[in-house]
């Protein structure tokens, strides 16, 4: 197969096509120190000696395939004006833990027990035992409330809804 990059002007980004239907295996040979390098920053790893920046560490894929190949693309980019038309499967994100791939995916996050549970600590009657026990201070309570608050209003701000009807199961709105 031949790529050919006839007409494009200096300064401008020649983009490729990309199919992730038509996928090939390539073998990288490479020294023990590369892989190993490969293999820590995949993993969010630290690199002895060398501060990098946590929100660049953050941003790069979870697989050692997807290392090599985002800087592959950023190379390919920063040298030449070559882009993809579309980001390659190696790069997409992902959903990281089971809380992600339920947001990505639309699923039940809260059962109706926990939705109650989460309802009835915005309310200050929850804590009125506790604070009348000496278990918990009334700032504790009013932590526990701003709290619950906010954990609230993150799902309502992801479309999640929590319906206050106790036998009312939380959903998503759109």
């Amino acid at each position: 197969m031949s790529i050919h990059l006839v007409g494009a002007e200096k300064g401008t980004t020649t983009k490729l096509p990309i199919s992730a239907d038509n996928k090939t295996t390539i073998l990288l040979n490479v020294e023990d120190a590369v892989k190993d390098l490969i293999s820590i920053l995949s993993k969010k790893g630290i690199v002895e000696g060398v501060d990098i920046d946590a929100g660049k560490l953050a941003e790069l894929p979870t697989s050692m395939t997807g290392v090599v190949v985002h800087y592959l693309v950023k190379g390919l980019k920063d040298d030449f004006n070559i882009e993809f038309a579309e980001k390659p499967v190696s790069l997409k994100v992902r959903a990281t833990s089971n809380y992600d791939r339920k947001v990505q995916g639309k699923k039940r996050l809260l059962t109706k027990e926990q939705k109650n549970e989460l309802l009835a600590k915005m309310q200050m009657s929850y804590y009125e035992k506790d604070i009348a026990s000496g278990s918990m201070t009334m700032d504790d309570a009013m932590q526990s409330l701003k709290d619950a608050f906010e954990k609230k209003r993150e799902y309502e701000e992801m479309g999640y809804a929590l319906p206050t009807k106790k036998t009312e199961s939380p959903y998503w709105v759109s």
